[in-house]
């Protein structure tokens, strides 16, 4: 059996906590594609690019090497072929690995800074790698932020 005053209390445990929760700060949450924020950041682009032209230029002088090699020597030109690919295989992916470093080294603070002027509470990463399982696509700020690392990256170049 419940008394009167068992019931009041509890109406007014629940108006308290409503009134609680309203008052609460409101949390400003927004996802970005991380993919397709590093693929679209200028920087990228032309540390890629670059690259790439570094690469296809070492690839010639290696093939010209080989070429030259097989020449003089068809027996050792396979092993030769095999170590300078190797190294141009090993020096590839330290260059990636210090271009990636050198990417969130720029955009680490542009995001942060995008975060505060906008008010952010939190910004998650969605990479397809489970990190953001779901999320609205209203609060999606992938080409907000792609404009406004970008513009960053100019105004600073």
């Amino acid at each position: 059996m419940s008394t009167p005053i068992s019931s009041i209390n509890i109406r007014l445990l629940l108006l308290l906590s409503l009134f609680i929760a309203s008052c609460a700060k409101q949390q400003k949450t927004g996802y970005v594609d991380m993919f397709k924020l590093v693929s679209e950041f200028e920087l990228q682009k032309e540390y890629s690019e670059q690259a790439r032209r570094d690469l296809d230029g070492a690839k010639a002088f290696a093939d010209s090497m080989i070429y030259a090699e097989k020449l003089r020597d068809p027996a050792r030109s396979e092993s030769l072929r095999n170590s300078l690919y190797a190294e141009l295989s090993r020096k590839t992916e330290a260059r990636n690995k210090e271009i990636e470093t050198m990417i969130w080294k720029r955009l680490n603070p542009y995001l942060t800074d995008y975060g505060k002027e906008k008010g952010y509470t939190y910004i998650y990463g969605a990479n397809g790698t489970g990190n953001v399982l779901y999320a609205d696509e209203s609060q999606d700020i992938t080409a907000e932020l792609i404009e406004y690392v970008n513009n960053r990256y100019h105004d600073k170049k």
